[in-house]
């Protein structure tokens, strides 16, 4: 049993279960501290990991793609998608790579003046490809769906998803029986993206996607610099009330899932779905 199950997002292909249980659960801790939760320690809280599912021989410890590596269709969407609502400091400037479309030139190149994932195309084409492979690899999604089905027989009260792990909760809750989570809370989250949706409901005709089932609360906290959720409100977006809440993290830390849960906004939700 478990009062929590957590998911994580990218870029966990070299950590563990064990470190992320260990990081995630200070974090959430020292968040909860502050809002004078007495339960504090004795939280108790059950991951859903997959990111040794990506460490199957097609990624090295240092990536190395360029900008020519970039797929159409979702990893060009998805780049697209999150350069859109950033301001372009250098919109006059053209890149140099003709063999890959103007707008992935371009999209990368804003990126890159935010720091995103470093500020490198190595790291931003990365990500990319982790949340294309996830939507469109379908053994693999079955993998990591398989892990997020594992970890919530610890019956949790609360499922706490950041960045990509947002993807695989929903994606999972909208697809199976009431569980005993009643409570979902999404940490810089991708799903307002078209390009996620559309993969997720690629038949749908519905204005709305379908809600998690058996989720009464969704809470969705997204960062004001958090490129990855650069759609910072859901509700409206899905077939219910979404609480959409502000957060303030530093553009350093923006995406940062130990930011995400110190919060006083995640950890309030939180409190409130323990007590």
């Amino acid at each position: 049993m478990a009062d929590i199950v957590a998911v994580h997002g990218i870029f966990a292909h070299r950590s563990s279960r064990d470190e992320m249980h260990t990081a995630w659960l200070t974090a959430l801790r020292e968040g909860l501290r502050n809002v004078r939760f007495t339960g504090v320690e004795d939280i108790t809280m059950e991951c859903a990991f997959y990111g040794h599912l990506y460490n199957d021989g097609k990624a090295g410890a240092t990536w190395q793609y360029v900008i020519g590596d970039v797929r159409a269709g979702v990893e060009e969407d998805l780049l697209v998608a999150l350069a859109a609502e950033i301001e372009d400091p250098s919109r006059e400037t053209r890149g140099k790579a003709g063999y890959a479309p103007q707008s992935v030139q371009g999209a990368i190149r804003v990126l890159q003046s935010r720091r995103f994932f470093g500020g490198t195309a190595a790291g931003i084409i990365g990500f990319v490809k982790q949340v294309a492979r996830y939507l469109r690899d379908e053994d693999f999604r079955s993998a990591v769906q398989g892990e997020f089905s594992a970890a919530m027989e610890a019956r949790p009260r609360l499922v706490i998803a950041h960045s990509l792990g947002s993807v695989v909760a929903y994606d999972w809750l909208r697809s199976h029986a009431a569980t005993s989570a009643t409570t979902l809370v999404t940490l810089g989250s991708p799903l307002g993206l078209y390009p996620v949706l559309r993969e997720l409901h690629p038949f749908a005709d519905v204005s709305q996607a379908p809600w998690p089932v058996g989720i009464d609360t969704w809470v969705n906290v997204a960062a004001k610099e958090d490129v990855v959720a650069s759609v910072k409100e859901l509700h409206g977006l899905f077939a219910g009330r979404i609480q959409d809440l502000p957060a303030s993290n530093s553009r350093g830390t923006a995406h940062d899932v130990t930011a995400y849960l110190k919060n006083v906004r995640t950890a309030r939700s939180v409190k409130v779905a323990l007590d």
